[in-house]
């Protein structure tokens, strides 16, 4: 399947995530574990991402595959808006990266807990396949 251009095409690591996932991922029911930001300007976002098949399990519950931590870098953060930030970890609905300008754009929506945006000049995502410590 060729993934339609996306932004991650251009961002270092972005490649690598298509290819494990076999498409531009949403991260829809993904769990977001960790937003860290510092006063330098340096932020990270860290999710725990998957594939659902059409499989399903004994319980009747949609069998998820291909499990991998996708680890957000930031720099150059001018712009943070987050709601519900004291509710983590969060549930995914969807989320994006755009370029804006010269800059990046990381917006989410949750099904539950911190949803909101993140503007920052580089971003560079490293894949760490399997399930989380």
């Amino acid at each position: 399947m060729t993934s339609p251009k996306s932004t991650l095409h251009d961002i270092p690591g972005g490649e690598a995530l298509i290819g494990w996932f076999g498409c531009v991922p949403r991260f829809h029911d993904a769990e977001l574990l960790e937003i860290t930001f510092s006063g330098k300007g340096a932020g990270l976002l860290r999710i725990q991402a998957w594939n659902v098949t059409d499989e399903v399990d004994a319980k009747g519950y949609l069998v998820p595959d291909k499990h991998a931590t996708a680890t957000l870098t930031l720099d150059g953060v001018t712009a943070i808006h987050c709601i519900d930030f004291d509710m983590m970890p969060a549930i995914i609905f969807d989320l994006e990266i755009t370029q804006v300008e010269e800059n990046y754009r990381i917006q989410w929506s949750a099904s539950y807990g911190v949803a909101g945006f993140i503007i920052a000049k580089h971003v560079r995502i490293n894949l760490a396949p399997g399930k989380p410590d």
